[in-house]
């Protein structure tokens, strides 16, 4: 048994994207020159109330932040960023005869890194990706020369890092890839240096008291390692799938082999995806994400919709840790099938019933926080891990029935607000 994340995302994984060159000596990024943006059009940014409009590096940040709150699928605004970045830079002459009116900060270079970065979505199939990512580090780790105990850029790193995982490395390979014996593993570095870098900027937030930086925008890095993680569980799946489908050998019953490839031990995914590292590593930062977003001043935080997403993925995450030792339990306890064996997966009933009713216990505590109350779906994931938890108690034994007693209450409030969209989970509760 091991850490269970809930599934990711995926999909900005597989989304397409990419744009921009290698910079001259200036930027040591992208030159204007370089950046196709058609001169006829313009962009009109709408700046927060705090924004000075004479601001310049105010106005970059809302046109980062406009492209962030977006689909993010517009090149313009993003080419856009690139043009400023580049201009602010050319213009930054700190010198003694000529000094700068504009300051450059870690965020100036954060934005730049991080729109190269995202830049390269927009031009997957013209082979330019990995000068792209090149670039955006390039200028992370210049950020990092002027400003190295910036915990912004350090996320920003990691950020960066695992794009380049999903959309560089990953994407090139195939059931059939191997390590390479000169290189080594490229994805087992490239992701631990993600991680450390994520941990640097981790440390230096929590010290310097950063906490506004466990925002939104940074969250991705841990949603990228979990699309990571996903993609590679669930690495080869698609083809596996289609080879069925043509050969019309579809095997309801082997669910187990539909729901992962076997991969070689030589091959790029295979340690990762046979570790539980990765998977705790998750949840142990994930949690202190939270923790450290409690930390912020202001108090609308505790009930932001980050914080109750952030709520959600925890409580999965035990929820589906929990599904082993439940169904040992359960095996074990009520099906014939089992009568006479004293374990499985190394676990015997009462242990395996008292380790999934800790984990689920511990997923309520999160997926209670996650509520919404204008999302019954949110109240209905709390009665679901209810029923779960009094399954886990003796047939009619008071403990159960409290705990079917109150996702009752539950599912009959989400059907009344939803007109009865969960009807048929609260007939399979009281049926049972």
């Amino acid at each position: 048994m091991g850490v269970k994340r809930p599934l990711g995302l995926g999909a900005k994984a597989k989304a397409n994207a990419k744009k921009s060159k290698p910079a001259s000596e200036g930027s040591n990024g992208v030159e204007s020159e370089d950046v196709q943006t058609p001169a006829s059009n313009e962009l009109t940014v709408e700046l927060n109330e705090e924004a000075d409009a004479e601001d310049e590096i105010a106005q970059l940040k809302a046109l980062w932040k406009t492209y962030y709150d977006s689909d993010r699928d517009n090149e313009l605004v993003l080419n856009g960023i690139v043009h400023e970045c580049d201009r602010l830079l050319r213009n930054n002459n700190e010198t003694k005869d000529e000094p700068s009116t504009i300051t450059l900060k870690d965020d100036f270079h954060s934005i730049y890194a991080l729109a190269l970065a995202e830049l390269s979505n927009f031009h997957v199939d013209d082979g330019k990706i990995a000068e792209y990512f090149d670039a955006s580090l390039e200028r992370i780790d210049l950020g990092l020369e002027k400003f190295p105990k910036s915990a912004q850029l350090q996320m920003s790193k990691a950020r960066i890092l695992l794009s380049r995982i999903a959309l560089e490395q990953i994407s090139k390979l195939s059931i059939d890839s191997k390590v390479d014996t000169k290189e080594g593993n490229i994805i087992v570095k490239e992701l631990n240096n993600a991680l450390k870098a994520y941990e640097a900027g981790e440390k230096l937030a929590e010290t310097n008291g950063q906490f506004e930086l466990f925002n939104e925008q940074n969250f991705d890095v841990l949603e990228s390692l979990d699309d990571i993680l996903d993609i590679i569980d669930n690495f080869g799946k698609d083809d596996d799938d289609e080879e069925e489908n043509d050969d019309d050998e579809e095997d309801d019953d082997d669910d187990e082999d539909q729901q992962s490839v076997e991969l070689a031990e030589t091959h790029p995914l295979f340690s990762v995806r046979n570790t539980d590292e990765y998977n705790q590593w998750w949840r142990d930062h994930i949690i202190k994400y939270l923790e450290n977003l409690d930390q912020q001043k202001e108090d609308v935080k505790r009930d932001s919709q980050l914080r109750r997403d952030i709520c959600k993925r925890v409580g999965q995450s035990y929820l589906q840790e929990s599904e082993i030792p439940s169904s040992v339990y359960t095996s074990l306890t009520y099906d014939d099938d089992y009568a006479g064996i004293e374990e499985l997966e190394g676990l015997k009933a009462q242990e395996a019933q008292t380790i999934a009713r800790d984990l689920i216990s511990t997923a309520l505590t999160y997926l209670k926080q996650a509520e919404d109350k204008e999302d019954p779906e949110t109240w209905v994931a709390v009665a679901e891990a209810m029923i779960s938890l009094g399954n886990l108690y003796d047939v009619d034994s008071d403990e159960q029935e409290g705990q079917y007693v109150k996702a009752e209450e539950i599912l009959k409030r989400a059907n009344n607000v939803t007109n009865g969209k969960y009807e048929d989970v609260l007939e399979n509760l009281l049926s049972a």
